[in-house]
């Protein structure tokens, strides 16, 4: 395959807030961009448990025009759907997505279903993104004008925030639709530690090592760019150094840390093509029913297994940064554990029956066998590191 050559993709956002308070934020930057009527998409714990919606709801007054909690795990279409003729009907000229990686990735489908005026899963589907020929470049099934953007307060590390693509579940097929959203990434971001540090902590850790996974998949690119790259390795050293302070709710230090990762990586993940690991969780999440950023712990320590020997130039520059001198696989199985998250497959109550049945998923996925530095290219190859996902 002949290398795409250098090249950065911007992802459109116009501002970035971080370490600010959201409620008081979130006003202002609709004053930013004239903005009135306002539809909240959030998640159902942290508007049921928690005073954070009702407090930006009140904050925005009557420019508030909406809300819905309904998302769930993978943000499943129907609720997409539902959802985005809600946001219509109600003349909502911004949305505000609150929460983690499903929120946003939820509105991000919403932003397309409302600028194509697609409201049924038929047509939506049609509107799914491919990839270029090479395999190196994700082409947008839609290149109509957004109609609506959204404004991003994450409460997870996982850099939903920094892309253009979603990947909603398709209820019917169990599997993952793929768009790519013009102006899909968000208008502004407002980073607030003090909300991530009410978020669960082992949603924390685990929506973390999603980010760190994009970071090395960024690092370790089979087409790297160096501002990708610095950025990436860079992130990688605040997520290690950072994730195990998470535990204590009042360091924030770490909190705004462990965001500025999130921003780094962000900065950079969409500019080069992601390997195995990025993509695997595609498969083994809705299959298998996990959550994404489980199956990313147990994907991410595999494919530094199995690229062992094959990025020794980029993982000797990520442990120079991080002064360790055990190899990098062993760096992230010590960094898991001590957060006390899965390491294989079996960690995710994943039987031999299922994992086999992830192999031939995998090889039809149009990114699963591409850009990996160690190719990934037939079944004995993929049974092989699934093995090493299965800790044999």
């Amino acid at each position: 395959m002949t290398p795409p050559g250098l090249r950065y993709r911007f992802t459109g956002h116009e501002r970035v807030l971080h370490s600010v308070q959201a409620s008081k934020a979130l006003p202002q930057l609709m004053d930013w961009f004239d903005y009135r009527r306002a539809f909240i998409v959030c998640s159902h714990t942290l508007n049921t448990r928690s005073d954070v919606i009702d407090t930006l709801v009140a904050g925005l007054g009557a420019r508030c025009v909406g809300l819905t909690d309904k998302v769930g795990e993978h943000s499943p279409l129907s609720n997409v759907l539902s959802a985005a003729k809600q946001i219509f009907d109600l003349k909502a000229d911004v949305i505000i997505s609150v929460g983690g990686g499903s929120v946003m990735d939820m509105c991000k489908a919403i932003q397309l279903c409302i600028s194509e005026q697609a409201f049924d899963l038929e047509k939506l589907l049609q509107l799914q993104m491919q990839m270029s020929d090479d395999g190196t470049e994700m082409l947008a099934g839609s290149n109509a004008p957004p109609a609506i953007r959204q404004i991003a307060i994450p409460t997870t590390l996982a850099t939903s925030e920094w892309t253009p693509v979603s990947t909603p579940i398709n209820e019917q097929t169990h599997q993952k639709a793929r768009f790519l959203v013009t102006d899909g990434a968000p208008q502004a971001i407002i980073y607030d530690p003090s909300l991530l540090a009410r978020t669960p902590v082992s949603l924390l850790m685990s929506t973390g090592i999603r980010g760190l996974d994009h970071a090395i998949n960024t690092a370790c690119s089979l087409h790297p760019h160096p501002l990708a790259s610095l950025l990436a390795e860079k992130a990688i050293q605040l997520y290690v150094e950072n994730l195990p302070r998470l535990h204590n709710s009042g360091d924030m230090e770490a909190f705004t840390s462990a965001q500025l990762a999130t921003w780094y990586t962000g900065m950079g993940q969409m500019s080069v093509p992601h390997g195995f690991s990025h993509w695997m969780v595609h498969i083994v999440g809705p299959l298998a029913g996990v959550p994404h950023s489980d199956a990313a712990c147990v994907l991410m320590l595999a494919q530094a297994r199995w690229l062992e020997g094959y990025a020794n130039e980029q993982h000797g520059r990520i442990l120079r940064l991080l002064k360790r001198t055990e190899s990098f696989a062993v760096v992230l199985e010590s960094l898991l554990a001590q957060l006390g998250m899965p390491r294989t497959l079996a960690d995710l109550g994943l039987k031999d029956e299922q994992i086999e049945s992830f192999i031939q998923p995998a090889l039809d996925h149009p990114q699963i066998t591409k850009n990996n530095l160690r190719p990934i290219n037939t079944a004995a190859e993929m049974r092989a590191i699934l093995a090493l996902a299965s800790g044999l």
